[in-house]
């Protein structure tokens, strides 16, 4: 029979499940219990094998830790929640309890009787777009590292603002990081009439009184420019994503780079066309020939569109085009691991996908813990790794736009 102290924890969860804007709690109750499925607490991630594999066979319980001990529930309670002090040497008989029995914390009755979940939620559209797995490893460990769990929460960009309230007004989690943020972005806008904590890794347009870490597109086409412009390049082409008529249409990077772009250009005395590509494939591949034809005069692309990059390395020499003799390729905010793929290894401005990541998990949780901070307002730019696609200007047999 379990004892009074088992049940009033249970009790006192199901109060604060019916608390939140009238909604069921059954149903809120079921969503957190999938979200924290597989979570476990530092001292469980440290139990020994043996122990862990006790416990796949049969569940332990704080009432069994207990008896272990030779204490009360509640004294095990106040260890494995560090709820009041307890001597050392019965904290010490019920930690080696715990680790004998392979016990295993139930953290979201912790979540639910202290009205923190500690989980973030990291939001993104559903979106056939690459996966951030670099900003989301890092958020992730980051979040681990300060006691709190990332979950990642897909939305259905027809049902965004529902989606966003079931999941703040029923208190699933405890603050969100935003991704693959919009020019105007109307998850923001909702987050905000909803007071909810929330770090952006991206940026709107409007920023006052908004927590982000950001790529730094501008800084980082800028070096890429003067990169160039060293090495006599006078003559350049951007080529970003073509987002317009998708879900992603205002999608802030492509647009940053380009307005970056067309400024640079424009102050260094530099020649410039810029190209928007979709990802057809029929579009990608033969860009290199689009680019040959409209812009005959380029001697250096500078690519925010991994597929055309990989393309134009792929495809120019074929068409007597010499890389980087007659054309230099960069890739800029994109992996490191993409130089892997061509021969020449490309030239990478690298995006800072892991310290971003990490940057705005920490601004988020300092948000939550109430530390006495302005807002986080971080552009980290993109390092450079040279390749083999650049080199200085040299003439060239074909023709010349004149300009």
């Amino acid at each position: 029979m379990p004892k009074k102290e088992d049940l009033e924890v249970f009790v006192d969860h199901s109060e604060v499940l019916g608390q939140h804007s009238g909604h069921p709690a059954e149903g809120k109750s079921s969503a957190l219990l999938k979200l924290a499925e597989g979570a476990c607490d530092t001292e469980r991630d440290r139990l020994p094998t043996a122990a862990r594999d006790e416990e796949s066979h049969a569940v332990v319980t704080m009432q069994q830790v207990a008896d272990r001990a030779r204490v009360s529930i509640s004294t095990v309670s106040f260890v494995v929640n560090d709820t009041k002090p307890v001597t050392p040497a019965t904290r010490e008989r019920v930690l080696q309890a715990i680790a004998d029995l392979g016990y295993r914390r139930n953290s979201m009755a912790r979540a639910l009787a202290s009205r923190k979940t500690h989980i973030l939620a990291l939001i993104y559209p559903m979106l056939d777009h690459r996966y951030p797995h670099r900003f989301v490893e890092s958020a992730a460990t980051t979040a681990a590292e300060h006691g709190y769990n990332l979950v990642l929460w897909p939305l259905h960009s027809n049902n965004v603002t529902s989606e966003i309230t079931s999941l703040i007004q029923a208190a699933l989690v405890d603050g969100v990081l935003l991704m693959e943020v919009q020019l105007e972005d109307e998850r923001v806008a909702h987050l905000r009439t909803m007071e909810a904590p929330f770090t952006l890794i991206g940026r709107t347009r409007e920023l006052d009184g908004i927590d982000y870490v950001d790529i730094d597109f501008e800084r980082t086409v800028e070096t890429a420019i003067d990169d160039l412009a060293a090495l006599g390049h006078r003559d350049l082409t951007l080529v970003v994503e073509d987002v317009s008529g998708t879900p992603l249409a205002g999608y802030a990077p492509p647009f940053r780079a380009e307005q970056a772009f067309g400024e640079i250009v424009s102050a260094r005395r530099l020649h410039g066309r810029v190209f928007r590509i979709g990802h057809r494939a029929r579009e990608v591949t033969g860009f290199a020939d689009r680019l040959l034809r409209e812009a005959p005069a380029t001697t250096a692309v500078l690519g925010m569109h991994d597929d055309v990059n990989l393309a134009l390395v792929n495809t120019l020499p074929h068409r007597g085009i010499d890389v980087p003799g007659d054309m230099s390729i960069v890739s800029l905010a994109t992996a490191r691991s993409l130089s892997e793929l061509t021969e020449p290894a490309l030239t990478v401005y690298e995006a800072p996908g892991a310290e971003v990541g990490r940057a705005a998990a920490e601004a988020l949780i300092a948000r939550l813990e109430g530390r006495d901070a302005p807002r986080a307002q971080v552009l980290i730019p993109c390092p450079l790794h040279p390749g083999g696609t650049v080199a200085a200007v040299r003439p060239r047999a074909r023709s010349s736009s004149g300009s």
